[in-house]
């Protein structure tokens, strides 16, 4: 295991950490080299951990940014508590918006950057539109 720790991130609800979190966890764990990018296996299943482009880098990231998702019956709080308890990832940041960025996306107020586009997250975040760039 490296003695750098990765670093771990709380963007509103998602989770998020960075390549030296990935090599690390590549240490500890089997890991799957997926498109997009890892796949960590787990008890119970896996945790995703897809990489995230065109934001800006929060406090401390080093290399690229993954979101983490949970596969299977992966318990992702138990497995957050034992990467930070083994010091494969140490807590960086936690946001209710992303850093950097406005809170609001748009004229009609609905946080748009905070949300992605694709359908569940638009039903889920009440986003049912989309928004046209105006000058």
């Amino acid at each position: 295991m490296s003695s750098q720790p990765g670093s771990l991130y709380r963007v509103g609800a998602r989770r998020y950490v960075d390549s030296q979190a990935v090599y690390n966890l590549a240490g500890t764990h089997d890991v799957v080299q997926l498109s997009n990018g890892w796949r960590v296996l787990a008890p119970g299943g896996a945790v995703r951990c897809s990489v995230i482009e065109g934001r800006p880098a929060l406090p401390g990231q080093r290399g690229a940014l993954y979101e983490l998702a949970a596969e299977g019956d992966v318990n992702m709080k138990a497995q957050r508590t034992t990467w930070l308890s083994r010091s494969v990832v140490r807590t960086a940041g936690r946001f209710e918006s992303w850093p950097g960025e406005p809170t609001t996306g748009s004229a009609c107020g609905c946080a748009a950057k905070a949300s992605c586009a694709c359908g569940p997250c638009r039903a889920r975040h009440d986003h049912d539109h989309d928004h046209e760039e105006t000058t």
